[in-house]
């Protein structure tokens, strides 16, 4: 199994677009791994994990027939994870021809605010009615916490992130063969009943890429710090953690940050890398 990192970065990118901290001049001044895109990963070339505002010009740089894409996972409907804009011109309107069809996870609320943003880029649409899904040529499973799903040959995982309660936040674990990945992007600290489910698992994961919106020494709200994901590295033991959803805030440059992390048993992702699992 291969996961591509299509973007590593939190809502904003980095550098931050008008920011003049050290850190964004730091990454300005030294471009490559420094450059973040807003965080979503490609597996295997045809699962996708978030559609978001950066998807296309990620696909154009790192060689990515987006078109062979039959399933999308969709965490939340935030608009650094989820951009309608591309979503929507799947639609014959667009003169799209023949896209292949696309299964789309993702959890109930989820689907509704998802919608409403398809709303405003085209009238009446929706994923909540099947004319609409017919002419998007999407199927819809819906998501929740514990439910094992099917693509192909994949199994997905669906766990729960306490990130946004009202959009019914999701984190997936994807699995081929004895190969699994786990996309724990957005999320605070894990809930009891994640952790639950996965202390049970009746597998091993090989690789976790982890939500690090915040540097060393740098707590904020609705998502993780450096120190945070340390103690989770740790907890997921004899799996490779990789922290992606990067900001500026308390964050050096990449190379700072990845001796950091790999002190403490873990790296750092930048946009572009692959790992074979």
């Amino acid at each position: 199994m291969e996961i591509l990192f299509l973007g590593t970065a939190a809502a904003t990118a980095t550098p931050l677009p008008f920011c003049r901290c050290p850190a964004c001049q730091a990454g300005r001044r030294a471009g490559g791994k420094n450059l973040r895109k807003r965080s979503s990963v490609l597996i295997d070339g045809e699962i996708l994990i978030d559609l978001g505002p950066d998807f296309a010009s990620a696909c154009f740089e790192y060689g990515v027939s987006s078109a062979e894409i039959g399933c999308l996972l969709q965490t939340h409907s935030h608009s650094d994870h989820f951009d309608a804009g591309h979503l929507i011109t799947r639609i014959p309107e667009y003169a799209t021809e023949n896209p292949r069809p696309m299964q789309i996870v993702a959890s109930g609320a989820c689907l509704a605010h998802m919608s409403e943003k398809l709303a405003r880029e085209e009238e009446g649409a929706t994923l909540l009615a099947a004319p609409w899904r017919e002419k998007l040529g999407v199927e819809i499973v819906r998501a929740a916490h514990g439910n094992r799903l099917r693509y192909k040959n994949y199994e997905i995982l669906c766990l729960e992130s306490a990130h946004d309660l009202s959009d019914e936040s999701m984190m997936y674990i994807v699995r081929k063969g004895d190969a699994a990945f786990f996309y724990a992007c957005d999320t605070p600290l894990f809930t009891p009943r994640t952790w639950d489910a996965l202390e049970k698992l009746d597998f091993p994961i090989t690789a976790a890429a982890v939500d690090q919106t915040y540097g060393p020494d740098t707590p904020g709200g609705g998502h993780l710090y450096a120190n945070q994901v340390a103690e989770i590295a740790a907890r997921l033991k004899n799996t490779r953690v990789l922290a992606t959803h990067i900001s500026h805030e308390g964050t050096p440059p990449h190379e700072e940050m990845d001796a950091w992390t790999r002190a403490r048993g873990y790296e750092t992702a930048w946009d572009g890398l692959k790992i074979q699992l």
